[in-house]
């Protein structure tokens, strides 16, 4: 079984894998994922014992195999129809680096919110579904209570320009290496926002709270209309209206996440006080 697509396909699909794992086992085979390298640890670590090997795609030469699947098929094979989807938490982030990452952020009462603005930039479809960076700043500078954080890799001058106009940003994605430390970060936050990309599928499958800004004929995986998503329970779907236009996305960002912050701030402070820790 092989992973296709890109990161963000083979994050959302490998939640079937453990199902065909047991299958084949059953009938006396064995299964081989291959799988994307940035992806290989943080796989074997959330498939745990539902999968005996786990290999990574570049790895030569490959093992003999009789039969070969693409991960993405793994919910026709296996009859699931939208109704079955497994929607609960299915990614296992490194428990020791989530306690390291989680040194890297100020320890206080803000509301910890990553952001990200593209996917891929080789993708065909990147430059409709991706944002400009500036958005952020122009939507969310002003909330002193939240904490931001990037998970934008390569993005240095980005995060440049959004401290720039404001936005102050936290930025450990300048130091990650692998899936595995993009995990660790996002298990710590409190809220994802990001566009139709890997990170949409990695917070939604490790069931950390998502907003995902989705373009006007976004991803056939977000379906159309709905606000929801039956792949991941706590994803919340923004949509354009009209072509182009991310002006209401904003704006509906921008009141959410205000209300948001504020109710997070008011319960802090509450346990806070409950505790007797306030000074």
């Amino acid at each position: 079984m092989w992973g296709e697509q890109g990161h963000g396909d083979a994050l959302q699909f490998v939640r079937f894998v453990p199902a065909v794992s047991e299958f084949v086992e059953q009938q006396g085979g064995k299964l081989i994922y291959c799988c994307f390298s940035p992806l290989r640890t943080l796989f074997a670590r959330s498939l745990g014992d539902g999968m005996q090997t786990i290999i990574a795609h570049d790895q030569r030469p490959l093992p003999a195999f009789d039969f070969h699947l693409p991960v993405g098929s793994l919910p026709f094979v296996l009859g699931v129809t939208l109704n079955e989807i497994p929607a609960e938490p299915y990614l296992k982030a490194d428990p020791k680096k989530v306690q390291t990452w989680g040194n890297y952020l100020p320890n206080d009462r803000k509301l910890r919110v990553g952001i990200a603005w593209s996917g891929s930039k080789t993708h065909q479809r990147n430059r409709l579904r991706s944002v400009d960076p500036l958005n952020y700043a122009r939507a969310f500078a002003g909330m002193s209570n939240v904490t931001f954080v990037n998970l934008q890799m390569d993005a240095e001058t980005d995060v440049q320009h959004l401290r720039g106009a404001g936005l102050t940003v936290a930025n450990p994605a300048a130091e990650f290496s692998s899936f595995d430390d993009t995990a660790a970060v996002v298990s710590g936050l409190d809220l994802v926002i990001t566009v139709c990309t890997s990170i949409a599928h990695l917070a939604g499958g490790l069931g950390v709270p998502t907003w995902v800004l989705l373009d006007v004929n976004p991803h056939w995986v977000w379906m159309t209309e709905r606000t929801d998503s039956p792949w991941y329970a706590n994803t919340r779907l923004y949509r354009q209206s009209r072509y182009g236009d991310w002006t209401p996305v904003f704006e509906a960002l921008t009141c959410d996440l205000t209300v948001l912050a504020f109710n997070h701030d008011a319960q802090a402070e509450e346990t806070e006080i409950a505790t007797g820790s306030v000074h």
